[in-house]
């Protein structure tokens, strides 16, 4: 039996999945976050209402994955993936990657047959609730950019 002071990975990784989806349901471009499985998030994904981010598209979707660390000395692995109904798809990943240097990095495609472009990418924090107001800005960032340039 663990101690009652144990670190447990799957719990730490469960609450910070459940502080991101409420972080979620706050925004104002979300219309719904749900964590999957309800009892023990593995993932939280959202439907975005496309505008409110001022995108062209007319669905959009977000999906989030965390994972605390084996131990809470580890860094979290997580990715914040977006994709929408034009076949473009993001995210910004905080992971092992033989892409990038490092551990953060963003990736995108414009449509499904292109592969992935990568870029390194340094998180302003590691705390769930402020990576996800971080990246929804940097989001909205891109999307804007990327519509504007379609023009």
């Amino acid at each position: 039996m663990a101690s009652p002071n144990a670190y447990d990975s799957a719990e730490a990784s469960h609450r910070a999945l459940r502080v991101i989806r409420q972080e979620l349901e706050r925004h104002p471009a979300i219309e719904v976050a749900q964590g999957f499985p309800p009892d023990a998030h593995a993932s939280v994904e959202a439907t975005l209402n496309p505008a409110q981010l001022k995108t062209t598209a007319g669905e959009a979707s977000l999906t989030v994955r965390w994972f605390a660390g084996e131990s809470p000395d580890d860094p979290p692995q997580f990715s914040i993936h977006y994709s929408d109904d034009t076949g473009f798809d993001c995210g910004w990943h905080h992971e092992p990657n033989p892409h990038v240097e490092g551990w953060g990095h963003y990736q995108e495609r414009p449509d499904a047959e292109t592969a992935y472009a990568y870029e390194s990418y340094s998180f302003g924090s590691k705390i769930p609730t402020r990576v996800v107001w971080e990246i929804l800005s940097r989001l909205a960032t891109v999307l804007a950019e990327r519509d504007s340039g379609a023009e």
